[in-house]
């Protein structure tokens, strides 16, 4: 039995095995998961992006296949620089296990424990729940609308008729009539996949984050622990100094825990960058999409619940992020909080350099430029909402010109 079959770990570890690039599993099952991600991911793409070439001229076909194929790019990107850096992950899994094994006892085991069930809380209550809701959903109402709003149609004593839409243009390049079934089943199970890739790396994200947080608390209970005394030497014989090599061993965990916290950052920086410009754009061709062009209840549905998907999975990425950041943040406040004044003075440097050094927080950074934070996330927002009056003015000059 693995470690991380363990209650904690276990959810993150199938999560990643489905798209074949949990580290630890077989190579012939890993390959296999992989090549079937990749098939239904890139298909799904290519039929998209073949749409809007075909269709170049068309402002409707631009509108309506630029939005997804630009998720489509993202989720590949992800999924790329997933494969890239799995061997940089396997290094912070290995050291989850390793911690685990060291602090078997006593209150850092406690922290541990506390910490890796607030992950898996996370994971299952948010990642599993609010992400998962949030994208699992918008895989169902993206992919089934068309025919559920044509059942609807069929069951209502209505006159009116209605032509279901694919999930994106390509009836001036294929006979949807003949191929509009096989299409809407390759349609359903790719989007899965590129539902399942933001889920399984972003909950990974998050039980990494939580383990570095926890570490960052074992080092602050370690800190809380050193021992001081009334009657203080100055300068007293290094082996007799308890309270230096206590901190020593603190400045060293410390170190340990900066060095994951860049492992981690340099993993998704690239991937994160390219969310964030996807993101903006998606958001600001999709809500001129239902003001520009006259779309269908089907349609309407379909961009509402991918616009609130990806507003959520930036929001959760944005407040993890965050606790990164606070946690690294209050660690200065417990170095300045010690009895320093009650120790020697080779101790005493080693407290101001470590204060020094705390100042500059751990953060996760998109392409080592933006911050993901709370409070950038309210600017991404901004910018969205700003790129959108942006192009509703456009149109909106387009038609007193035309007129």
């Amino acid at each position: 039995m693995s470690f991380f079959d363990n209650r904690y770990y276990y959810v993150n570890k199938r999560l990643l095995s489905v798209i074949g690039q949990w580290p630890f599993q077989s190579r012939l099952e890993s390959n296999m998961m992989f090549a079937v991600t990749s098939l239904f991911i890139f298909s799904l793409t290519a039929f998209e992006f073949w749409g809007l070439a075909a269709g170049i001229t068309d402002l409707n076909i631009i509108m309506e296949n630029a939005s997804p194929l630009l998720v489509n790019c993202m989720m590949i990107i992800k999924f790329i620089n997933c494969v890239i850096t799995n061997d940089k992950m396997k290094v912070l899994y290995e050291d989850i296990e390793q911690t685990w094994k060291k602090k078997c006892t006593g209150a850092e085991k406690e922290i541990l424990q506390r910490y890796a069930e607030k992950s898996r809380s996370f994971t299952i209550r948010y990642a599993k729940e609010f992400i998962a809701v949030a994208l699992y959903a918008t895989w169902l109402f993206y992919s089934t609308t068309p025919l559920v709003i044509t059942w609807i149609y069929k069951l209502l004593p209505t006159n009116e008729t209605y032509t279901a839409r694919f999930l994106y243009r390509m009836e001036h390049v294929l006979d949807m009539d003949k191929y509009f079934n096989l299409l809407m089943l390759h349609g359903f199970i790719s989007v899965f996949y590129i539902v399942q890739v933001p889920i399984a790396l972003e909950s990974t994200f998050v039980f990494c984050t939580h383990h570095i947080c926890a570490l960052l608390e074992c080092i602050r209970y370690n800190i809380e622990c050193l021992q001081s005394t009334d009657f203080v030497l100055l300068e007293p014989n290094i082996k007799d100094d308890k309270t230096y090599h206590d901190l020593v061993d603190c400045i060293k965990s410390y170190k340990h825990v900066l060095k994951l916290s860049d492992v981690l950052a340099s993993n998704y920086a690239v991937s994160f960058l390219f969310l964030l410009g996807n993101i903006i754009i998606c958001l600001s061709f999709g809500a001129a999409e239902i003001i520009i062009i006259d779309i269908q209840l089907d349609e309407l549905i379909r961009i509402l619940a991918a616009d609130l998907a990806q507003v959520a999975h930036i929001y959760v990425l944005s407040m993890i992020s965050q606790r990164l950041i606070d946690h690294s943040s209050a660690f200065q406040d417990v170095i300045y909080s010690c009895d320093w004044y009650n120790m020697s003075i080779r101790s005493r440097r080693l407290v101001m350099f470590t204060i020094m050094r705390t100042t500059k927080p751990c953060e996760i950074k998109a392409g080592k430029i933006f911050v993901m934070s709370m409070e950038n996330f309210s600017s991404i927002l901004k910018v969205s909402l700003s790129y959108f009056t942006m192009l509703t003015s456009l149109q909106e000059s387009e038609k007193t010109i035309s007129f």
